[in-house]
């Protein structure tokens, strides 16, 4: 995440692209929300999937955005349709109503208006880091409520690698994300989803981890779905790397000290599959095997002067899966850090 006036998001450069648009019948329903004017403290949906407090600064009817500043004093544009308002001094979406036919999945004649909760607050609810909530009340009606998205997944412009969209429109929550920032791909259907949004993952993922046969509970019409995909000595080693650099927004790691450090440290959460059994005094010897034997991927320090137990990636691009025919992506992503989210 950058500070304003600093580097900005690849969020944000996705916000720009889309105010250069003209706004087209999809944009304008995806946009439209309720008044929200300068000095409102309202929740703010994240690339993450989850909603973070903030205050209005300004409001651009035009653009239909607004500058919203977060509690730890960061300024960023944020597109109306991802922001929510809420009561003073609560963490809650404020009370709205809804026409019956407006809300999705609509809402049946015979729901009790008193115990009724809205897609909104279940979301903002149940979403978490490292997956949604998979046992309680919310957990079942967010369940119930992913079996459609609130949008028209044919109406949004995807780029040619069906990795970005110009709406900004991702996910069962249609806020905005970065498809190599910890989001699933649905294999039917292509959206992407956010971790945070998800109910099938047992361990958190790493940034650019895309080694998941994953669907969605639209396609399945129920639970999601996922099988984790075989990985090679080589796929952990640029994992590994990748998410390092994200993370410490640094090129280079030591191998001892950092990369295989963190494999050790998170050998159980890789979920390595066939590589899971591997005796921990192999796993060096295997690692430095698959840096120092694709030099297409990676770079040892000794090749650029520094130490020889330095490491790190070619280009900094997430791992690609063997059924990719795309090239690798060499624009990295500026800005990963977390926002604190208020609990």
């Amino acid at each position: 995440r950058a500070v304003i006036g600093q580097r900005r998001s690849t969020a944000d450069e996705g916000i720009s692209s889309l105010l250069s648009l003209p706004l087209s019948p999809l944009s304008v329903s995806l946009l439209r929300m309720g008044g929200v004017s300068e000095g409102d403290d309202v929740l703010a949906r994240w690339s993450d999937g989850l909603l973070y407090l903030g205050n209005v600064k300004r409001v651009s009817a035009f653009k239909q955005c607004c500058l919203v500043r977060f509690e730890d004093n960061s300024e960023f544009w944020v597109l109306r349709k991802d922001i929510h308002s809420c009561k003073k001094n609560s963490l809650s979406p404020s009370p709205v109503s809804y026409h019956p036919e407006c809300h999705t999945p609509t809402i049946e004649p015979e729901a009790d208006s008193d115990s009724w909760i809205c897609r909104q607050c279940v979301f903002a609810v149940a979403t978490k880091r490292g997956g949604a909530l998979k046992r309680g009340r919310f957990a079942r009606l967010m369940q119930f409520m992913k079996l459609r998205l609130p949008y028209q997944l044919s109406s949004l412009d995807w780029d040619p690698q069906h990795l970005t969209n110009q709406q900004q429109c991702y996910c069962y929550c249609a806020g905005p994300g970065e498809w190599n920032l910890k989001m699933l791909q649905c294999g039917s259907c292509g959206q992407w989803f956010h971790e945070a949004c998800t109910q099938c993952l047992t361990k958190p993922l790493l940034y650019g981890d895309r080694f998941y046969q994953f669907q969605c509970s639209v396609c399945t019409k129920g639970p999601e779905t996922i099988q984790r995909l075989p990985m090679t000595w080589m796929d952990l080693a640029h994992l590994v790397l990748y998410h390092l650099s994200l993370c410490c927004k640094r090129k280079y790691f030591d191998f001892d000290h950092e990369i295989l450090s963190f494999t050790n440290e998170n050998w159980e959460s890789l979920l390595l599959g066939a590589l899971s059994d591997t005796p921990r005094q192999d796993r060096c010897h295997n690692l430095l095997n698959a840096l120092n034997s694709h030099k297409d991927r990676f770079v040892s320090g000794k090749e650029i002067k520094k130490k020889k137990c330095l490491f790190g990636l070619q280009v900094r691009a997430p791992p690609p899966l063997t059924s990719d025919s795309s090239p690798l992506i060499t624009d990295p992503p500026i800005s990963i850090t977390h926002r604190r989210r208020s609990e």
